[in-house]
């Protein structure tokens, strides 16, 4: 089965709108790809089956 990519260009434009960010045309390669090493770096962590019977640990209160 084929994994789904993501259109990155369109998730780009589509957030920096969303938050009135504007991407000037000579930096949007680099943010396109740093967006992309971003997703690369939480795909393993987003992969990580966790019980649904988990809770949050206890707060620490001195």
């Amino acid at each position: 089965m084929a994994e789904d990519k993501p259109d990155i260009g369109k998730l780009v434009d589509e957030a920096a709108k969303a938050i009135g960010l504007p991407i000037a045309p000579e930096y949007r390669d680099k943010v396109l790809l740093n967006f992309e090493r971003s997703m690369a770096i939480a795909r393993p962590l987003l992969e990580v089956e966790l019980d649904d019977d988990l809770t949050s640990a206890p707060v620490f209160r001195p």
